[in-house]
């Protein structure tokens, strides 16, 4: 499939995963950014703002207040933005991982006479640098996507209001909109870890069929792969995504994600580390799922119309016979 192609169809098909599972998303970035605090004494120099009116147990429990209090237009606050972020994120993302995998296995197949081999850690390798590529353009989109699903009035929650804000605390400080960066660079290797998981599952599970490309794989393979290519990577990262939503969230005065993950591990134990993690894991299973069953329907689709419109193209531009 061409760059272009696969930027297109993994764009737009993570953008219709995420819109599905969005209130699982909401619900799960305010479990993760609440913090449970012991009694503060003199030497405690960590403040954070409580930006919610109560504390959650699960995510049923948080879905349902957001639901009696805010309707079904606030659990999806924040939509437009988040979906926009991830469209871009991916977009970048699948651009740079098949361009850059394309010109490696051209380069390798040039500079060696032995079969074609891509191991595991250069799939990993080709993944990360295409993430970080990724991360640079999209991290203030995150930032701002995140401050929207923290804060607990809908008007406030505007995304003109959140960038005037945010421009505004940070006293017009613009890497104020690329906070925590840093921890995102690192949680490069999530989507780095899912999709060498996904092609090393790939080719181990379904060899016999010969089936190696996303495109020629039915839905219900394409969707079991991501699922648990998803899992494999979540359960690694899920410390560094805590950390991420709690920089980011509004009101967060942590200055890094060291800080915020000594803090949790002090007031929380090592399960705060973990904090969210069966929201997190269902979100991203489900959207990992979703993205590549979408991806190989919509690859397959577009392949049918270029052929389509190839042989439409053809028809017109052959020569009339002479009468």
């Amino acid at each position: 499939m061409a760059t272009l192609e696969s930027a297109i169809t993994g764009a737009i098909a993570s953008a219709m995963a995420n819109t599905a599972v969005y209130p699982l998303d909401l619900s799960k970035t305010l479990i993760q950014t609440q913090h449970h605090h012991r009694k503060k004494t003199d030497d405690d120099d960590t403040k954070v703002d409580d930006t919610q009116h109560r504390k959650y147990k699960n995510v049923f429990e948080c879905m349902k207040d957001i639901f009696n209090t805010k309707g079904i237009k606030g659990l999806y606050q924040g939509c437009t933005t988040s979906v926009a972020g991830t469209f871009i994120m991916n977009f970048c993302y699948f651009f740079w991982y098949t361009l850059i995998r394309k010109r490696y296995i051209k380069f390798k197949l040039q500079s060696s006479s032995n079969p074609l081999r891509i191991s595991t850690i250069e799939e990993l390798l080709i993944g990360i640098i295409a993430a970080t590529m990724s991360q640079v353009f999209t991290s203030p989109i995150a930032v701002i996507s995140t401050r929207q699903q923290t804060i607990h009035d809908p008007e406030s929650a505007k995304f003109a209001n959140v960038v005037k804000d945010l421009y505004k605390q940070s006293n017009g400080d613009i890497t104020a909109f690329w906070k925590g960066l840093k921890v995102g660079l690192m949680l490069t290797l999530n989507p780095s870890i899912t999709y060498t998981s996904y092609q090393r599952l790939k080719k181990i599970i379904f060899k016999s069929s010969e089936q190696f490309d996303s495109d020629t794989l039915s839905p219900w393979q394409n969707f079991f792969l991501g699922v648990v290519s998803k899992c494999i990577s979540t359960i690694i990262t899920q410390p560094l995504i805590v950390a991420k939503a709690s920089l980011q969230s509004v009101g967060s005065h942590y200055q890094n994600f060291q800080q915020v993950l000594l803090h949790l591990y002090k007031h929380e134990g090592l399960k705060g580390l973990w904090k969210g993690l069966l929201p997190q894991l269902t979100k991203g299973v489900i959207v990992q799922g979703l993205l590549f069953m979408f991806k190989g329907e919509l690859a397959k689709r577009l392949n049918q119309l270029l052929l389509i419109l190839s042989i439409i193209m053809k028809r017109r531009l052959k020569p009339s016979p002479l009468a």
